[in-house]
């Protein structure tokens, strides 16, 4: 028997589930040739089918390295995934899949790595999400669109209060674990964080000397736990979570956060989901107490989903209770938005529209006394470029343009910001 006769009648053995007979095959294809990347794969695939993980985790790590064209590479990839999974590593597991959807060698192969990735995925029980972005912006301290007021009638100018450009950059991390309680409901553990720096450009800095970055500078810690309950058939989803946050600014302590939320999604169809959601959050302030706030907030989510794409509208109002002129207030909000489902010339559209109304319980200080009055409105796009997938991640680019408008002058303000991060494809 030849070297490539042993080959195939291994392969149809591992097929047959006679890994034992297998084994003993490639064991002789690897006495002529020991760093034969084909036989090494199917030993990784025997010992994996027989139990002995430890044996084919080295055999899979072996294969690894003397595969040389991409289909070899490729199944030595997905044995290596196949093991980890196998033996609990469901992290490793995943990032061999991916790994094995950016070197398949035609789609079909790349379409296999990526449905065992979503199969391993939904058998883990954590899940670690990174986000990465870079937002240039023209107002990175939402400064208003004049620093001018009138009082008493005279014209007083802040020479502080004006647009700074530059660039904001950050990182967001949540680790995610689930631990099913039977089979429609889950217990959830969250614990997350991030960071975000701006640097101010040349021209903010000529208009405010003296502008340090790291007064700017922002972190936030938070912990979680929720309970979810879903119905037979998914055909709904009702949730409860409680979440406590810390945030700082410039190095010291800004605020620390308590919040309880709660929804109920259903399905109607095939195509109509409709959730309610609400939540209370207390905040209380390290830099001044009198800026403390409970914020009570509810509304409707409809998500009408289309073989183009899918079309939403989100309705909420909320309530904030202070003490601070700046914070007391209720807010509507309406958004409709649109994401499609598939690329079109090798880009992938989500577009956004809202407009908020804000209505203050008080002027702004004891000498304006009529209450503020804001009329916010938002347009976002954001465009993946999936063509340009590496390892499971697409490029997004998204750019964005507020209006604010207030029968206060002071406080009207506009920007427009660009956004730059990376996005899973699968």
């Amino acid at each position: 028997m030849s070297l490539d006769e042993a080959r195939a009648v291994a392969t149809r053995a591992l097929m047959a589930r006679r890994p034992d007979v297998a084994l003993v095959l490639v064991n002789g294809v690897l006495l002529g040739e020991p760093e034969d990347p084909v036989a090494l794969t199917l030993r990784a695939r025997a010992l994996r089918d027989l139990g002995r993980l430890d044996e084919a985790t080295e055999a899979g790590a072996l294969a690894w390295q003397a595969a040389e064209t991409p289909t070899d590479r490729f199944y030595a990839a997905m044995v290596r995934a196949q093991t980890g999974a196998r033996a609990g590593r469901k992290g490793m597991a995943q990032l061999w899949l991916r790994r094995a959807s950016a070197i398949a060698p035609d789609e079909e192969a790349r379409a296999v790595a990526i449905r065992d990735f979503r199969v391993v995925r939904r058998q883990t029980p954590w899940r670690l999400s990174l986000d990465l972005s870079v937002a240039p912006s023209d107002n990175l301290n939402d400064a208003p669109r004049t620093n001018e007021f009138t009082f008493g009638g005279l014209t007083f100018i802040n020479p502080t209060a004006v647009p700074l450009s530059g660039i904001r950059y950050g990182v967001d991390a949540d680790y995610l674990y689930r631990f099913a309680l039977d089979g429609n409901a889950r217990l959830n553990l969250r614990a997350g964080g991030g960071l975000s720096r701006v640097r101010f450009s040349e021209d903010a800095r000529d208009e405010v000397p003296g502008l340090d970055n790291e007064d700017f500078r922002q972190e936030h810690m938070d912990v979680g736990i929720g309970l979810e309950r879903r119905g037979e058939e998914g055909r709904w989803l009702g949730s409860v979570d409680l979440l406590f946050r810390r945030d700082w600014v410039g190095g010291d302590v800004l605020s620390d956060t308590r919040q309880v939320s709660l929804s109920y999604g259903r399905s109607f169809g095939s195509h109509l989901i409709l959730t309610g959601h609400g939540a209370i959050s207390d905040n209380h302030r390290h830099d001044a107490g009198v800026r403390d706030a409970t914020t009570r907030s509810g509304g409707v989510l409809t998500q009408w989903k289309g073989a183009q794409g899918t079309v939403s509208l989100d309705l909420s109002r909320a309530d904030i209770s202070s003490d601070s002129r700046s914070l007391a207030r209720q807010v509507d909000r309406v958004q409709l938005g649109y994401s499609h489902a598939t690329p079109i010339k090798g880009t992938q559209p989500r577009v956004a529209l809202s407009w908020q109304s804000e209505d203050f319980d008080f002027g702004p200080s004891t000498f304006w006394l009529d209450p503020r009055e804001d009329d916010v409105w938002r347009l976002s796009v954001d465009v993946l470029l999936p063509k340009l997938e590496r390892y499971g991640f697409a490029p997004e680019i998204g750019v964005s343009f507020e209006d604010r408008r207030s029968n206060y002058s002071l406080y009207e303000s506009r920007s427009t910001d660009l956004r730059f991060g990376l996005k899973s494809v699968f």
